[in-house]
């Protein structure tokens, strides 16, 4: 727990006023008392409960909340049976209000409202510690066209929630995953992505009845532009490795990349600098990396590409280029 944090639950600014607002029940002469003794407890960034106390028995309870200041009639009311009311999803560091009533049976009618009671939200939880590290996994398939998986520390078992936008967003107005994954606390893949784009992603914790943590991020990626051929996926991580040239004087090229389709055969396409892949000179090859001898001419500038060739499913697109001056 943020002990630091509770010790600023404590201090924080919180404040009411004990002004009646008019009812429309039967304004100052109403015969059925208000309630009394407004106040929060349980507070966090996300999270409060709302308590009053009440003259009268009643199962009934009118209750509205809102950004402080607002307009009775313009905020969220909610009835409830008990003189409390347990509130999510606010906005940390914001003021927020409420104005609470009673029906009381013997008039058969509601009390004059009681309120505002003002309170401010914490910028963090001090009863749910924040996640850490969030990243994009590394893996072949982490990031495609059409997904990206994002992994984290401190994952909490009651589970977590992704936010993510498009770069630049603002949180609260992103798309919201939940994962409830209790073997796997602190991974998600994100599906049904833009290719070509580029997100924000930003992580919290749920805590059970305790509320969110505040939300940890962004981590920025992009998604990999749409296969030409979906059946036959796109090398990644095209890499020149080496580049030198021998006592003989023979100048050497070593590439690699990681396959995609569990396929063992490949294509590399060497073609001036500038000039449009398929006006230079295409090598079929089983190699992963492979040693290109004398494939350069010294102060001449070319574009390597690569393809996977995945059989009777086709080729993938190229990938590319390395630019390369020869030695």
């Amino acid at each position: 727990m943020k002990k630091l944090l509770s010790i600023l639950a404590l201090s924080i600014l919180i404040f009411s006023c004990s002004s009646d607002s008019s009812d429309d029940d039967g304004g100052d002469n109403n015969p059925c008392p208000q309630p009394t003794s407004l106040s929060i407890n349980s507070l966090t960034n996300t999270t409060v409960r709302l308590d009053w106390s009440s003259q009268v028995q009643s199962s009934l309870y009118d209750v509205e909340y809102g950004i402080i200041g607002f307009s009775q009639g313009s905020g969220i009311r909610q009835t409830v049976p008990n003189a409390y009311l347990d509130i999510e999803n606010l906005t940390p560091t914001t003021q927020y209000s409420f104005y609470v009533r009673v029906f009381c049976q013997s008039t058969n009618g509601y009390s004059n409202w009681a309120g505002p009671y003002a309170f401010v939200t914490l910028d963090n939880n001090p009863y749910c510690e924040d996640p850490s590290n969030l990243y994009v996994q590394p893996y072949n398939d982490s990031v495609t066209h059409d997904h990206i998986d994002l992994s984290w520390s401190d994952g909490d078992f009651d589970g977590s929630q992704i936010q993510y936008g498009i770069e630049g967003f603002t949180i609260g107005n992103g798309t919201i995953v939940i994962i409830d994954d209790t073997i796997y606390p602190s991974n998600a893949r994100i599906d049904g992505l833009n290719a070509n784009t580029s997100y924000d992603f930003y992580v919290r914790n749920q805590c059970g009845d305790t509320g969110y943590s505040s939300w940890i991020g962004p981590v920025t990626q992009s998604t990999l532009e749409e296969a030409l051929n979906p059946n036959c996926i796109d090398p990644l991580n095209f890499t020149l490795d080496q580049i030198y040239t021998t006592t003989g004087g023979s100048d050497i090229l070593v590439f690699s990349w990681d396959e995609m389709n569990g396929e063992n055969t490949w294509q590399i396409h060497q073609t001036v600098n500038g000039n449009p892949i398929g006006s230079g000179t295409t090598l079929d090859t089983s190699y992963n990396p492979i040693q290109l001898t004398n494939y350069t001419s010294t102060g001449v500038v070319y574009d390597f590409y690569v393809r996977a060739n995945c059989g009777i499913d086709g080729y993938s697109d190229w990938v590319g280029p390395i630019t390369i001056t020869g030695p």
